[in-house]
This record gives structure tokens, C-alpha cells and sequence, in this order.
């Protein structure tokens, strides 16, 4: 009898973007929907970013505090160049970001992206990472999925 062949898999998936947020490749320490909110806070540490995405809304502009909670220094630094702080252990620095139209901006550390210090700001939900909070007063509920398509439809 002839064995099937392996190869010619592949195919049918799309090629990531440069600069595209992949949760499989950062270490995952949740999300967080900031939708409506105007500042938060953002830990740094060896070597992840907690929580790993944040939540809002197209245009939305948020006030970040970023602690180094690590015993190494760190960046926040948007794949766009727009944001580029570095931040040493124990310190904390204010920067201002503002959310995407669309899809997600991706943010890494410098130093140590390549080891799964990789984070993002989306507009698209939390991009499979795991345990999304709410920080608003009410606890939230976490996002619906995206299927709401509002009265009279369905």
C-alpha cells in the first residue's frame, strides 16, 4: 500500500500584518474594557503587561499611568512610533493614547518583546485574551460578543 503524502497544508490562512497583535505570542495577563473611561493604570513587570489589552472605543483618547512593577526597565511603545517610554523599575510615567478607528494598535517593550511583552489597545473586543474586567463603577458585564444589532432585527 502507498502512505498519503504530508505537505500542502497551509493555504487557507491569512498572513498577519506586521505590527498585528497576536495573543499566542504575548504573555497573557487578561483584558480590560475601558470603554468611557479617561485614565487607567498599566503594569509593567518581568515581562508582561497587565492587563495585556485594553478595551475602548474608536478615537478614544486614555490617560495610562505606566508602573514598572519589574526589577528591569521597560518601554510602552506603539508600533507606530507615536508612544516611546521607557520606564525604569519602580518608577511610573503618564502617557496619553488615543484607541484606533478600527482593529487595534499593538504596543510592546523594546527590550523584551520578543519574549511576549506584548500588549494592545483595541476597538475589536479583547482579542482572545483571557478574563476580561470591566473597570467602570458598575463591574460591567464583560462585552456581549459583538451581536447586537439592536431593535427589529433578528
Amino acid at each position: 500500500t502507498t502512505g498519503s503524502r504530508g505537505g500542502g497544508g497551509g493555504g487557507g490562512q491569512a498572513e498577519e500584518p506586521a505590527g498585528a497583535f497576536v495573543i499566542a505570542e504575548a504573555n497573557d495577563h487578561g483584558a480590560a474594557d475601558l470603554s468611557g473611561q479617561s485614565e487607567t493604570s498599566l503594569e509593567l513587570d518581568d515581562f508582561y503587561f497587565e492587563p495585556t489589552v485594553l478595551v475602548g472605543e474608536p478615537g478614544q483618547t486614555l490617560s495610562i499611568e505606566l508602573e514598572n512593577e519589574g526589577q528591569a526597565a521597560h518601554t510602552f511603545t506603539l508600533d507606530d512610533g507615536s508612544v516611546d517610554e521607557e520606564v525604569g523599575p519602580g518608577d511610573k510615567v503618564e502617557v496619553d493614547v488615543d484607541f484606533p478607528d478600527s482593529g487595534h494598535f499593538r504596543f510592546t517593550c523594546r527590550f523584551h518583546a520578543s519574549g511576549g511583552m506584548v500588549g494592545a489597545l483595541s476597538v475589536d473586543g479583547d482579542l482572545g485574551a483571557t478574563g476580561a474586567e470591566s473597570q467602570s463603577e458598575d463591574g460591567g458585564g464583560g462585552g456581549g460578543g459583538g451581536g447586537d444589532t439592536g431593535p427589529g432585527y433578528g
